[in-house]
């Protein structure tokens, strides 16, 4: 199970977050404060007859049990809480004011349908193995607003994992994982935490695609986020009754819920879920109970024409095409991914695998108490070299640094052109005396290193900057470890150059 810091490093590397309606930011700024008063909450929700007019439809809905007992936003809050309140607002704002990619492709509509679908899902689940959580409708709705997200953001790239979810019929997720690095869960649960939503909320959606035990925290949150999403599959996807057999076996597995139980349960979504779609002024069309869909599919299939026997051909061809084109499609982009990630001069990784790859070893160092180690180097007068000989004699040098130096690492050491002339080399499991060891080795060997250049030989050397850290500090950050080394490279440059200086993180 990834970090969520070692996610946020990579989505930092890739897209911009969007920011939340402006609403959002009022509605969170005011519950967060105690002080405030039920009546200033409720000021905010009231500046919106149409936002108010649909709260106070959910509210006395059926999913709440209140029916039209509740007449103002006040009287709401009191009956239901801040946090249900805050939720149901939440999911009305969010709604109206997430949209949609600008591609034409995307249908906005039936997303949210899907979304709302499994949120009333979650709730109901919810109620019947007596979870009580007020953010279950909430998790349940945004748990996929990460794929808008994508969409908008990523969409060559999305359009691929569409693709290939599509050949595979597998999910989405691990398709995402293996294309984009993320996951969309993982996405948008980062987004809701930078929109200020608590931990409640963004960690479930952040992990619901993780295998996550019903004992951990928000372990029971996200094993009704899978059932939603599946329940939600079924009625707005193809009712297979092999996807019905997952969720009654997960059901049982997860929650000890039988068989006749289970049935009545999802047979009742339809018509909450009907209800509900309504006041978020989205048609439902004809939603009916999942065991009629069931037997209108099994009728169909009694109908067909087609013989046993060609299906099963058919489908193994098709299934072969798939695999091939698959295959073929994964190969092509993992060596898109290796060359998005190397350095084109030197064939070393770039920074951008860099800052991945510090902070997973570093949550790595932290997580077993082991050391890890940092270097910073940069040839010394590198500049000198270029103007003397030109940028292209400089990128032989360059080129034959790396290739020198790339024979001393060992093989779990990551070995990165920083920018520039500057390099960086992050070392895992390296005590102290072993990285003076390896530290020294690398600037002697380039010491020694002469380059031949038009019947002249240049000579170089390198200042090493080194941080050191034991693992035993959990606030060490990546940017301790940065600063660090870096600081420990300005002293070799001011110690004379050619040296070597190392710095305890602390």
């Amino acid at each position: 199970m990834e970090n969520i810091a070692s996610i946020e490093a990579i989505i930092e590397q890739r897209l911009e977050l969007p920011t939340p309606p402006n609403v959002v930011f009022r509605l969170l700024e005011v519950i967060q404060d105690e002080e405030r008063s039920f009546k200033e909450i409720g000021d905010i929700i009231s500046k919106d007859p149409s936002l108010t007019a649909k709260m106070m439809k959910v509210a006395n809905s059926s999913i709440f049990g209140f029916s039209g007992k509740i007449s103002t936003i006040e009287s709401a809050l009191a009956v239901l809480g801040i946090n249900v309140i805050r939720n149901i607002a939440l999911s009305f704002v969010i709604i109206d004011g997430v949209k949609a990619p600008s591609s034409g492709v995307f249908d906005i509509e039936y997303f949210w349908k899907r979304a709302i679908t499994s949120a009333v899902a979650g709730e109901i689940l919810a109620t019947h193995i007596r979870f009580h959580s007020v953010d279950t409708f909430l998790c349940s709705l945004l748990k996929d607003i990460g794929v808008l997200v994508m969409y908008k953001q990523l969409a060559e790239e999305y359009k691929q994992v569409l693709l290939l979810k599509a050949y595979a019929g597998s999910r989405s997720f691990p398709v995402e994982r293996e294309l984009i690095g993320f996951d969309h869960g993982e996405l948008g649960g980062l987004m809701l935490k930078q929109w200020g939503l608590p931990e409640s909320i963004y960690l479930p959606i952040f992990h619901h695609h993780d295998d996550v035990p019903s004992s951990s925290p928000h372990g029971t949150l996200i094993g009704i986020l899978n059932v939603a999403d599946m329940l939600s599959a079924l009625y707005h996807g193809a009712a297979d009754s092999r996807t019905l057999d997952d969720v009654h076996a997960l059901l049982n597995s997860r929650f000890g819920m039988d068989k006749l139980t289970a049935n009545r349960m999802i047979d009742s979504l339809a018509d909450k879920t009907a209800e509900i779609l309504n006041y978020f002024d989205i048609d439902p069309g004809e939603m009916k109970p999942l065991s009629h869909l069931l037997q209108e599919a099994n009728y169909e299939l009694g109908n067909q024409a087609m013989s046993y026997e060609n299906l099963v051909c058919e489908l193994k061809q098709s299934q072969e095409e798939s695999r091939q084109f698959i295959s073929k499609l994964l190969e092509d982009n993992k060596a898109l991914r290796k060359l998005a990630y190397r350095d084109e001069l030197t064939g070393l990784y770039n920074h951008r695998f860099f800052q991945r790859e510090i902070e997973k070893e570093l949550e790595r160092a932290k997580r077993y108490n082991h050391p890890l180690c940092l270097i910073f180097f940069d040839i010394d007068f590198f500049k000198d070299i270029n103007d003397t000989h030109g940028h292209l004699v400089g990128d032989v040098v360059l080129r034959t640094v790396s290739q020198k130096l790339s024979s001393c690492m060992r093989s779990c050491d990551i070995f990165v052109r920083y920018g520039g002339d500057e390099f960086a080399i992050i070392m895992p499991e390296t005590d102290y005396s072993g990285f003076e060891v390896l530290a020294e080795r690398l600037r002697h060997s380039v010491e020694k290193l002469l380059i031949p250049i038009s019947g002249k030989t240049i000579a170089l050397t390198i200042s090493i900057g080194g941080a050191f850290f034991n693992g035993k500090n959990d606030s060490v950050s990546r940017f301790s470890m940065l600063s660090v080394a870096d600081q420990a490279i300005y002293q070799s440059k001011k110690s004379g150059r050619n040296t070597v200086t190392i710095k305890y993180v602390d």
